[in-house]
C-alpha cells in the first residue's frame, strides 16, 4: 500500500496564482548556478569532477494530494514553458509504473533501432565492451538483464545493470535477503488478529529454529545413532548413505531458507527516439563503473553507473551533451508486492520502498533520490514515481538494507529497522558532490584492484565482448584469444572487490539476483556451499592483492558458525570445539541436512580453517593471528581432538574420521582422503600456529601433537595407481564424478609436496614387513595424476559443473601440466562463458569463473607453502600465452613477499623481483627456462638489490635460485642474461 497516496491533477487558478507569485519571488531572489563543462571525446558535457557548487532546488507545496512541481530557478525561464512541463509530469505520472522484469514493457518502451558502429573503448585495458542493448521490451527481459547486464556491487549491495535505452532496469539485490530463520517461528507463531493464543509454549519451543541442531534432551539419542554408525561401519566397511541407519545421521533443513529477490529500480526515457547511433556500454574493471553512451542526431547522452563501498550508496548520473535534455522516469518496485506488506513513499524526490518477507517478516527498504541539475527543468512525483522533464543532468542515488545484521543478532536474529541506518546513508550521500563521490569510489576501487598485473602477451582489445566470445567459440580470435584469458582473471577480481568487502557477508555466488519471491524455500542447496563453492570463490584472493576481500569470510566465522556450531559439536558428538557440516546460510546453520549423498562433512571447518591460517600467511599479522585465526583453528582442532577414532578399532591404527562421506558419492566409511587430509592439515597449521602465538595451555598443545603423530594422512596409492578416495581400496577407475575432494592435498592444500621422497611405515614399525609403506612424494604425485586423467574434465552429464572444470585446471597446474590445465579451462569456457556475454553463468554460480582465474594465475606463477614460488614451471603452457612474451606483476607469496616477472617470446623468463615487504626470511625461486636441456649457467644469473649495483650471494639448485636471507622492505632483482 501507499503512504499518504498521491493523485495527479491539475491545480485550481487561485492555486496557480499564488504559485506563480511565488515562483517569481524565488526567481528574483536566488541568484543563477553557473556550470563548469569540458570537451569529453569531442562532446560537450557538464563536468560533475569539477563542480563545486550544488544546484539550489525549491518545492512547493499545497493542499492537494499531489506533491508541488519542483523548480529549478532561472531568471530567464518562460513560465509558459514550465507550466507546459508541469502538465506533461502530470500526465505521465498517471502512467503506473513497470512492476516486473518478469513482464514485458508495454508498447511505448520498445528500444529505438540504431545506425553507425560506436568505436572500442580508449580509456581502458579491462572492460565489458558491446555494441548491443539489452533488450529490455523482450518477454524474457529477466534472463536477458541475466545473459548481459552488468554486476556492480559495494559489499552488501549488487546491482545488475542492463543498459537499455528507453529504459533502464536495475536489478537490485541485497546479501541479508534471505527466507528462514528465527523468524519462521515468530511467522507461525503469532497469534490470530482476535489476539488469541493459539500455541502452548511446548509447541513453540518444539518448533524453535535451532540451525540444524537437536533439542538438547534429543541429544543423547543422537550421539547413541552416531555410534552405531561407527560401529556398523568399522564391522561392515561401509553403508549405503540411504540405509535407514545412516538416515539417524541426517538433520533437520526447517527453516534454512534460501536468499530471494530484492527488487527493481526503473529509470523510464519519456521522450522516445525513433533512431541512435553510435551505442555503446561498457564495464571498465579498473574503474568500477559502467557507462553508456549513444547519440541521437546531434545530441551526444552518457549514463555512469557505479556502487560506492566508502560512501555506501550505489549511483547513476544521466547527462546530455547539451541543456534541458534529460527526461526521465524514476520508480522502484518491491519483488514481495504480493505479500501485502509493501508501503511506497516519496519525500521530496526520495523514494522509499519497504515490504516484509512472507517467511519470517524481515524487513526491507530501498531508497533512491532523484537529484537534478538545470536551471529550466520540472519536477513532480507521487509515492510511487519521479518524473523529471527538461534538465541538464540528473543523478541518482540509492541504497538499500534489511532488518538483518552480523554483529550481535546470533541466535535469535531480532529484526532492526533498517530505515534510520539507510536515511543517514542517503542524506550524506545527497550532501556530497558527485564529482568527488566518482573519485572517492575509484580511489577505493583501484587501491585494489591495480594492487596486480598479469599480461599474457595479448594484443589491444578492439571487438565487442560478445564478439571476442564467439571468436574463441569459433577458434577465430586469433591473438585476442590470450586477452580472453587474462580478462577473465581480471574480471573475477573485478567480482571479489564487487562483492566482499569488509562488513558484508561472504560472497555466495548462488541465486543471489533471483527476482522471484517464490524462492524461499528450505533449500541448502542454494545455500553457502561449504564443500567446494565457498571456499572457492576465494582461491584467487590472497595471491592477488585481495586479502581483504577475505575479511567478510573471516567474520560469518566467527559470528555465526562458531557460536552455533559449539552447539553442534557438544549436542550431536559430545566434543568440544565447534565444527559445520557442508551446508549453511545467514541463519548460522552448522547441523546436517537431510540430502542423501551431501548432508554429511564434519570437516568443513577444517577447511574454511585454512583460508584462516593463510589470511595470516599472506599478511604476517600476529595481531590478527592471536586475536582470530588462532580461536578458530584451536576449536576446530579441539573438535578433532576429540572425536577422532582408531581405524577399524585396530590397536595402533592411525586416527580417522568416523563416520566419513565422500562429496556427493559414495558409501559412508571410516577416513575418507579428504577428510584425512583436511584434518591433518588443519592439526599440523594449529601446531604451526601455537609456535607464533606461544600458547600457555601445555595439555592441548601435548594432545594436538600426539594427534598429529599418529592420524592418517589420507594418502594411499591403490591398486591402479591412483590416489585412493577411500581408506578401502574400492576407487573405480570409471568413475568421473565432478568432486576431487582426494585431491585437496594437491589444491588448495600442499601436503603432498612436502611428503618424504624416501618410503618410510607408516605406522612407525622399524621392520620393513611390519607396517604399511608411506608412498613417497613422487609416487603420490604419479598416482594423483593417473586418478585425474581417469576422471575427466568435469562435463559428464548430470555434473557438469563450472567449479569440476576449475578444480581440475588448478590441481593440472600445481602438478605442472599446463597442456591439461589449459585444456580444463577450455572446457570451462565453453560450457560456461560462451553463452553467457558478460561471463556470467547465474545458474551455475560464480565459483566457477573465480576458480578457474586462480588456476590460471597458478599456470604462471605459484606459491604452494611459505619460502617457495615457482615462476612459468608448468610445462607445454598455452602457445598464445607464450608468442610475444609477457609478465606478472604485484604476485604474493605464502610469507607475504610481492613477486614480479618479466618473460620474453617463448616463456624466457629474464627478470625476477622480489620485495620482502613484511618478514624476512629465505626465498626459493623456481624459475621454468633455467632447467632442463638448456639449463642457464650460473654465470648467466646475476641477484642484486634494486638501485644497487652490488650483487647479493645466492645458491643455486639446478632451476630454483635460493635467497638464504632476505632482509624485510628490501627488493631484490634477478636477472638472467642471454
Amino acid at each position: 500500500m501507499d503512504r499518504q497516496q498521491s493523485t495527479s491533477g491539475h491545480l485550481c487558478p487561485r492555486r496557480q496564482q499564488r504559485r506563480t507569485t511565488l515562483l517569481l519571488f524565488v526567481a528574483v531572489a536566488t541568484a543563477v548556478t553557473l556550470f563548469t563543462t569540458h570537451s569529453h571525446q569531442g562532446t560537450i558535457f557538464v563536468d560533475a569532477q569539477q563542480r563545486q557548487l550544488q544546484q539550489h532546488q525549491f518545492t512547493v507545496q499545497d493542499s492537494s494530494s499531489s506533491q508541488a512541481p519542483s523548480y529549478d530557478s532561472d531568471n530567464n525561464a518562460s513560465l509558459q514553458d514550465r507550466r507546459r512541463l508541469e502538465l506533461e509530469c502530470q500526465q505521465i505520472l498517471a502512467t503506473p509504473p513497470l512492476s516486473s522484469s518478469t513482464s514485458a514493457p508495454p508498447e511505448p518502451f520498445l528500444e529505438p533501432t540504431f545506425s553507425t558502429l560506436a568505436g572500442p573503448p580508449e580509456n581502458s585495458t579491462w572492460r565489458l565492451w558491446y555494441r548491443k542493448w539489452t533488450d529490455l521490451s523482450a518477454k524474457e527481459t529477466s534472463k536477458e538483464i541475466e545473459k548481459a547486464g552488468f554486476l556492480l556491487g559495494n559489499g552488501r549491495s549488487q546491482v545488475l545493470v542492463g543498459g537499455g535505452i528507453h529504459v533502464e532496469r536495475i536489478r537490485l539485490s541485497e546479501e541479508s535477503c534471505w527466507a528462514g530463520g528465527p523468524g519462521v517461528d515468530r511467522v507461525a507463531n503469532a497469534p490470530p488478529d482476535n489476539g488469541a493464543s493459539t500455541n502452548d509454549d511446548d509447541k513453540v519451543e518444539e518448533e524453535k529454529y535451532r540451525g540444524g541442531n537437536v533439542p538438547a534432551e534429543e541429544a543423547p539419542q543422537r550421539q547413541e545413532a552416531l555410534e552405531k554408525v561407527r560401529q556398523v561401519v568399522k564391522e561392515k566397511g561401509q553403508v549405503r548413505p540411504r540405509d535407514k541407519i545412516v538416515g539417524s545421521l541426517k538433520g533437520d533443513e526447517r527453516g534454512f531458507g534460501s536468499q530471494v529477490g530484492f527488487g527493481e529500480l526503473l529509470v523510464e526515457v519519456v521522450k522516445k527516439f525513433d533512431t541512435v547511433r553510435e551505442y555503446r556500454r561498457e564495464l571498465d574493471l579498473e574503474t568500477g563503473v559502467a557507462t553508456v553512451t549513444f547519440s541521437v542526431g546531434d545530441l551526444q547522452y552518457k549514463r555512469e553507473h557505479f556502487c560506492s563501498f566508502p560512501d555506501g550508496v550505489c549511483v547513476m548520473r544521466l547527462q546530455a551533451s547539451e541543456p534541458k535534455n534529460i527526461n526521465i522516469k524514476v520508480s522502484l518496485s518491491s519483488a514481495h508486492e504480493n505479500t501485502g506488506t509493501a508501503e511506497y513513499t516519496n519525500v521530496h524526490n526520495r523514494l522509499g520502498m519497504r515490504a516484509r518477507l512472507a517467511s519470517n517478516n524481515l524487513t526491507t527498504e530501498a531508497m533512491v533520490t532523484v537529484a537534478t541539475e538545470g536551471a529550466s527543468g520540472v519536477s513532480l512525483a507521487n509515492n510511487r514515481q519521479v518524473v523529471a522533464l527538461g534538465f541538464d543532468a540528473v543523478t541518482l542515488y540509492y541504497t538499500m538494507g534489511t532488518g538483518w545484521a552480523l554483529q550481535g543478532s546470533y541466535p535469535e536474529f531480532e529484526d532492526k529497522d533498517p530505515h534510520d541506518r539507510l536515511t543517514s546513508v542517503m542524506d550524506k550521500a545527497v550532501g556530497g558532490l558527485y564529482g568527488d563521490q566518482y573519485l572517492n569510489h575509484v580511489k577505493d576501487h583501484q587501491t585494489l584492484f591495480q594492487g596486480f598485473r598479469l599480461d599474457l602477451g595479448q594484443i589491444e582489445n578492439k571487438l565487442p565482448t560478445d564478439e571476442l566470445l564467439k571468436a574463441n567459440k569459433e577458434g577465430t580470435a586469433g591473438e585476442e584469444e590470450a586477452y580472453l584469458d587474462a580478462l577473465m582473471v581480471q574480471y573475477a577480481r573485478y567480482l571479489l572487490i564487487a562483492s566482499s568487502r569488509p562488513g558484508s557477508l561472504p560472497l555466495s555466488g548462488r541465486s543471489l539476483w533471483s527476482q522471484d519471491q517464490n524462492t524461499g524455500l528450505d533449500d541448502p542447496s542454494i545455500g553457502y556451499k561449504m564443500d567446494i563453492d565457498l571456499q572457492m570463490n576465494y582461491w584467487l584472493a590472497e595471491s592477488t592483492g585481495l586479502g581483504e576481500t577475505v575479511t567478510p569470510l573471516i567474520d560469518y566465522m566467527e559470528n555465526l558458525l562458531v557460536p552455533r556450531g559449539q552447539d553442534t559439536a557438544s549436542l550431536y558428538y559430545r566434543a568440544r570445539g565447534w565444527l559445520t557440516h557442508p551446508y549453511s546460510n545467514i541463519w548460522a546453520h552448522t547441523g546436517p541436512t537431510a540430502q542423501d549423498q551431501t548432508f554429511y562433512l564434519p570437516t568443513a571447518a577444517a577447511w574454511l580453517c585454512q583460508h584462516a591460517w593463510d589470511r595470516y600467511l599472506y599478511s604476517q599479522d600476529y595481531y590478527f593471528l592471536r586475536d582470530h585465526a588462532y580461536k578458530l583453528m584451536k576449536g576446530a582442532a579441539q573438535f578433532w581432538v576429540d572425536t577422532l577414532v582408531r581405524l577399524r578399532d585396530e590397536e595402533g591404527g592411525p586416527l580417522v574420521v568416523s563416520p566419513s562421506l565422500a562429496p556427493g558419492h559414495g558409501g559412508v566409511t571410516e577416513g575418507t582422503a579428504m577428510d584425512q587430509q583436511l584434518v591433518w592439515q588443519l592439526l599440523n597449521n594449529t601446531l604451526e600456529a601455537i609456535a607464533v602465538v606461544g600458547e600457555r595451555d601445555r595439555v592441548f598443545a601435548q594432545n594436538l601433537t600426539t594427534a598429529l603423530e599418529v592420524v592418517a594422512p589420507g594418502l594411499k596409492v591403490g591398486s591402479w595407481g591412483q590416489l585412493q578416495e577411500w581408506s578401502l581400496d574400492m576407487d573405480d577407475p570409471n568413475e568421473r564424478h565432478p568432486h576431487l575432494g582426494y585431491l585437496w592435498a594437491v589444491y588448495p592444500g600442499n601436503q603432498v609436496f612436502f611428503r618424504n621422497s624416501s618410503s618410510s611405515p607408516s605406522d612407525g614399525d622399524e621392520g620393513e614387513d611390519e607396517g604399511e609403506k608411506e608412498p613417497t612424494r613422487e609416487e603420490l604425485l604419479e598416482a594423483a595424476r593417473e586418478s585425474l586423467i581417469h576422471r575427466g574434465m568435469g562435463d559428464r552429464p548430470g555434473g557438469n559443473f563450472g567449479w569440476a572444470k576449475s578444480w581440475r585446471a588448478a590441481v593440472w597446474a600445481r602438478l605442472g601440466d599446463g597442456r591439461l590445465a589449459y585444456k580444463a579451462v577450455e572446457t570451462f569456457k565453453r560450457d560456461h562463458i560462451f553463452e553467457h556475454p558478460n561471463l556470467l553463468d547465474f545458474k551455475d554460480g560464480l565459483s566457477g569463473l573465480l576458480g578457474v582465474s586462480a588456476a590460471m594465475v597458478e599456470m604462471v606463477i605459484q606459491s604452494r607453502a611459505p619460502g617457495f614460488v615457482d615462476i612459468l614451471t608448468a610445462a607445454d603452457l598455452p602457445e598464445q600465452w607464450l608468442r610475444r612474451g609477457g609478465s606478472v606483476e604485484g604476485f604474493r607469496t605464502r610469507d607475504g613477499h610481492v613477486v614480479s616477472s618479466q618473460w620474453e617470446v617463448g616463456g624466457t623468463v629474464r627478470q625476477v623481483e622480489v620485495y620482502a615487504s613484511l618478514k624476512a626470511g629465505s626465498l626459493r625461486i623456481k624459475i621454468g627456462s633455467m632447467g632442463g636441456e638448456d639449463r642457464t649457467p650460473s654465470a648467466k644469473v646475476r641477484v642484486s638489490l634494486k638501485g644497487s649495483t652490488k650483487d647479493v650471494a645466492y645458491s643455486r639448485e639446478e632451476d630454483v635460485v635460493i635467497l638464504a636471507a632476505v632482509a624485510k622492505g628490501q627488493t631484490y632483482v634477478i636477472d638472467i642474461d642471454d
